[in-house]
């Protein structure tokens, strides 16, 4: 994939990637498709930033609005040390305060589990929050439509955990995944994209 330097880009001419990435949280593995912030991506390739994946740094950062100057004595002692040792194309001191140069670099907007176990895939991918579109993948050869896997499907439906089957050749779908839950784009889904980030990273060489 290539990417056209940000000194020739405008924001508006900024395409959106949505990106599918392995992602291990909790020592759960997934796919995930991370919805990339390009405008981020392209500051952090001019000025040498990878992934901030430190989630003190994060949630130090997620109490300072971006881009505005706020005065240290406005955070606790813990948040206020973190932030002042702080690499500065993460956040910039200007005096006594301190100005938030980070951005999430994307969101997560799904994730998917495959398994030759329907149970397993269900569970697995059910053991993500809600935050994002969840599926599993169930790699079979049968029909699906034993009592067993009827009972698991009905499962699925409740969880609101989408499922696909794959027999080898063909894709086809089970149960809808439900919508993702949405709020504040709270610190934890800030470190996922900057999980799935720093992996898409470590897979890619970017060129100009």
């Amino acid at each position: 994939m290539s990417f056209v330097s940000g000194s020739t880009v405008t924001r508006s001419d900024l395409p959106c990637w949505e990106i599918p990435v392995p992602l291990s949280v909790d020592g759960r593995r997934y796919i995930a498709g991370l919805h990339l912030n390009t405008a981020e991506h392209l500051r952090r390739r001019q000025v040498g930033l990878g992934a901030a994946t430190s989630t003190g740094l994060l949630h130090a950062l997620w109490e300072l609005p971006y881009g505005i100057s706020f005065s240290k004595g406005s955070f606790s002692d813990i948040d206020c040390c973190t932030l002042a040792q702080a690499d500065e194309r993460w956040v910039q001191r200007v005096g006594d305060d301190f100005v938030r140069m980070y951005q999430p670099v994307g969101a997560i907007k799904w994730i998917s589990v495959s398994d030759r176990s329907l149970a397993r895939a269900v569970n697995k991918a059910a053991s993500h929050p809600p935050t994002v579109r969840r599926t599993a993948i169930w790699n079979t050869s049968t029909d699906g439509r034993s009592p067993k896997a009827a009972a698991t499907l009905l499962k699925a439906k409740l969880l609101g955990v989408g499922v696909l089957v794959f027999d080898g050749i063909r894709t086809h779908e089970l149960v809808e995944p439900s919508d993702a839950i949405h709020g504040r784009p709270a610190v934890f889904r800030w470190w996922q994209a900057e999980l799935a980030y720093r992996n898409w990273l470590s897979r890619t060489t970017p060129t100009e």
